[in-house]
């Protein structure tokens, strides 16, 4: 999800888990108003273009790599930039960054920490005015490269997004009679896929309270998943870890959260359905895991696979009866061969 202002290509999210629009970011229903043309109105031809009003520069500030980065709560996350001349000589260029904060929460969104490593510096500096400036030597045809590391903090609420303004101009400006090169880059909040880990058989309890927590609490956790293909954990889609895990205390059977952020390429095999019946074969030893008969053995005798049924018999019964269960009812125990015995 991407939030509001500079948006990159839709992303699929989670798969099956889709969050609501952060509040403040939907845009209102109506388009403009649209005038329509009689057939006895003249249209006007198109308008001339406007002159730039930017002065050219032999000045160049240009993205590494993105310009825009989503970024999960608690996280650092770097983008860089290398500033050039393509002036046969050097001269002095002073640098300057804009920090621009926004939230799709007025009043509630939490400041992010922003610092700079700017070229001949050991050690990175913290930006903590809103506008700061530094003075770099550029030589000719040579390019300086810089590097701004950003912290969203733990606070930080979908959409909420930090933007830096870079404007880089020449000293001399006055004698050299050139504009300013510009660049902005921005860091936006995005949610989190996290791994909850419960106690076997309680994963459902364990998404029930979470969810009616998360209905009293909105804009922690946007959606839960509870895969019926792995016991143990269930999973969320939220915005902070440190709020989720607050969230989960005092639940019961909850066990905490798996450190880090679970990837869409790890849940993915658990969104697609499987075959229950699959990997079984006529003759297999099975156990019962559930009904009537569970923690019974039984000997596999049929699998038909549209149903997703297993037709088995119990080893221990004195009359050997036809029993057909669904195949997540049966656990392989021995893998025999395929026949009727």
């Amino acid at each position: 999800m991407n939030g509001p202002g500079d948006k990159p290509e839709e992303s699929e999210g989670i798969g099956l888990v889709s969050p609501e629009e952060a509040k403040g970011t939907r845009a209102d229903e109506g388009g403009p108003k649209v005038s329509v043309l009689l057939p006895t109105e003249e249209v006007a031809g198109p308008a001339a273009p406007r002159q730039a009003s930017a002065q050219p520069t032999h000045l160049s500030l240009r993205a590494v790599d993105e310009t825009l980065k989503e970024v999960t709560a608690g996280t650092i996350t770097s983008l860089s930039v290398v500033i050039s001349s393509d002036r046969p000589d050097e001269g002095a260029v002073v640098l300057k960054a804009e920090t621009v904060y926004t939230s799709t929460y007025p009043g509630e969104g939490a400041e992010w920490r922003v610092w700079w490593h700017l070229p001949g510096k050991k050690n990175r500096e913290e930006i903590l005015a809103r506008k700061v400036e530094a003075e770099l030597v550029l030589h000719p045809r040579a390019g300086l490269p810089f590097t701004f590391d950003v912290e969203a903090p733990a606070g930080v609420r979908y959409g909420d997004r930090v933007e830096l303004r870079l404007t880089a101009r020449w000293k001399a400006e006055d004698a050299l009679g050139e504009g300013p090169a510009t660049l902005r880059l921005a860091w936006a909040a995005r949610q989190a896929l996290l791994a909850i880990k419960t106690s076997r058989g309680y994963e459902r309890e364990v998404a029930d309270t979470l969810l009616a927590r998360a209905e009293e609490n909105p804009g922690v956790i946007f959606a839960l998943l509870v895969p019926s293909s792995l016991r143990g954990y269930v999973f969320g889609e939220g915005m902070s870890f440190e709020g989720v895990q607050e969230m989960l205390r005092g639940i019961r059977k909850a066990r905490g959260l798996v450190s880090g952020e679970t990837t869409l390429k790890e849940v993915e095999p658990l969104l697609v359905p499987k075959i229950t019946v699959e990997g079984f074969v006529e003759g297999a030893i099975v156990e019962l895991v559930a009904g009537p008969f569970k923690g019974e053995k039984a000997r596999v005798k049929k699998i038909d696979q549209g149903k997703e049924q297993i037709t088995v018999e119990l080893i221990e019964a004195v009359v050997p009866i036809p029993v057909t269960v669904r195949g997540d009812h049966v656990r392989m125990l021995e893998r025999g061969g395929t026949g009727n015995g």
